[in-house]
């Protein structure tokens, strides 16, 4: 359930799971190929695009607006490798009995449209179909809102700002369901009342004072609030600020209906919305940025964990002779120059001493000036150009996990804060509790003593008044004998 998924990954074993899963050379290969992809179509589109149209804006037959089939093979071939990847997927969930994952998705149906709409488009462009220019440009214009959104949805599994800003907008955009209709409302009863006002006024019923000298690109009869459509636009754009006040000073209501247009629109709800939008957004990037992100990366693992071991996987292993004793091949494939790399890396951390000869000196630095000059850039470059695979471990882990953060939000920092802070309190409660015990148990020892030095005081005065009185005694009884 997505409550529990949610709670699952801002915990921080699951995260340090999920970034060892996605560095790892199967899930690295489909995001560089995907973005490898992504790239080759966008370039040959734009470019294919803006061919078909210059040559269709000149061809009258069909055969004069056909693009050569080379021409179109990079779209072919994008459209194909995410046409094999969607039913890779689909097959493996099916086999998993939880096809219903995948419907769920928004991220594969994005997928979908893509596919059905280059592949369209290069069909077209192909075979000349669609002979209306506006309608052909319109279709292609769409479609790149498409092909940039597939590149948003790329970034956002990789980044953690891309997916806080994907994540917030959707979260603004349901926010602003009731706001957006209000909106609606008051642009089309102020647009329907600025029409009624100017309706059979000689606003709309004179003729435009058009100079002689106006150019004849200017000779338009900008009378907005003649004709509902344009008053409506007209008030949306007065909404975003662009207004004439000029129009309004023919009649006292229309004057009065501006102003407070002004104020109820433009002043009051412009605020609102302002206030709306950033308290939305701040609830995605302090309260749920890492749930959206790594939740983002929990639906691509568990993508690649599906292909990975779909219904494929034995027969492969049997076709390619390996069992199950040949798991460490696979173990160690995966950590393929991780040992190599950290030696080059070694070469850099340590510092040379002093008491290296001049030849020993210059040839270690003529060493770390090669490694860095040319075997690390030729490495970093051939994994590049595979799709990450000859990429070493580290790399991948570099550019593909990201931090584990053991809060999910401001709030549950703050909570750890304050029990951090209570905690430490209670520690600084006990050691002061433990000092006035030994301080009291001191003073009670010392109690003691000196209650012992007041009776051994006591008894020493106690025999000396004895002694004297004995003393007293004897004086007495001696003179009373000489008397």
């Amino acid at each position: 359930p997505q409550w529990l998924s949610e709670k699952a990954v801002v915990i921080p074993s699951v995260q340090v799971l999920l970034n060892d899963k996605i560095s790892q050379r199967f899930p690295t290969f489909f995001l560089m190929s995907d973005l490898f992809c992504l790239i080759l179509v966008i370039i040959f589109y734009t470019i294919d695009v803006l061919e078909s149209i210059q040559l269709r804006g000149k061809a009258t037959e069909q055969s004069g607006r056909m693009l050569r089939v080379s021409r179109l093979v990079p779209l072919y071939i994008g459209a194909a490798i995410f046409f094999l990847r969607e039913v890779i997927q689909i097959l493996s969930l099916i086999s998993l009995k939880s096809f219903h994952i995948w419907l769920c998705d928004l991220s594969n149906w994005l997928n979908v449209v893509f596919i059905v709409l280059v592949t369209w488009w290069a069909v077209c462009m192909q075979m000349g179909f669609l002979q209306d220019l506006n309608h052909f440009r319109s279709g292609t214009a769409f479609t790149v809102i498409v092909l940039w959104l597939k590149v948003l949805a790329f970034l956002r599994n990789m980044l953690i700002d891309f997916a806080v800003f994907v994540g917030g907008v959707l979260h603004v955009v349901q926010r602003l369901a009731a706001f957006l209709t209000a909106l609606v409302v008051i642009l089309v009863a102020f647009s329907q009342m600025f029409l009624t006002v100017f309706r059979q006024t000689p606003y709309c019923t004179d003729p435009p004072d058009i100079p002689d000298e106006a150019d004849q690109w200017c000779e338009v009869d900008y009378r907005p609030f003649c004709k509902f459509w344009t008053s409506f636009l007209s008030v949306y754009t007065m909404l975003l600020g662009e207004v004439d006040e000029e129009m309004f000073q023919t009649s006292k209501v229309a004057t009065f209906l501006f102003c407070l247009f002004m104020f109820l629109v433009v002043i009051l709800l412009a605020n609102v919305l302002i206030a709306i939008v950033t308290d939305s957004y701040k609830v995605i990037q302090y309260e749920r940025a890492a749930i959206v992100f790594w939740t983002n990366r929990l639906d691509f693992v568990a993508e690649m964990d599906a292909i990975a071991n779909g219904p494929w996987k034995k027969p492969l292993k049997s076709c390619c002779g390996m069992g199950k004793d040949d798991q460490g091949v696979a173990s160690e494939g995966s950590t393929f120059g991780k040992e190599l790399w950290k030696r080059l890396m070694d070469l850099f951390d340590d510092d040379i001493e002093e008491s290296y000869m001049w030849a020993e000196f210059f040839a270690y630095l003529s060493l770390r000036v090669f490694t860095a000059v040319f075997i690390i850039p030729f490495w970093i470059f051939l994994g590049f150009i595979s799709a990450g695979y000859l990429w070493p471990p580290q790399v991948r882990v570099a550019i593909f996990t990201s931090a584990v953060r053991k809060h999910s939000s401001e709030s549950a920092e703050e909570d750890e804060l304050r029990k951090t802070q209570v905690a430490l309190l209670q520690r600084e409660v006990m050691d002061l509790r433990e000092d006035l015990t030994q301080d009291l148990a001191g003073d009670r020892t010392k109690v003691v003593q000196l209650k012992t030095q007041i009776d051994h005081r006591r008894t020493e005065m106690d025999n000396e008044l004895k002694n004297i009185k004995r003393i007293v005694t004897m004086l007495f009884e001696q003179q009373a004998t000489m008397g």
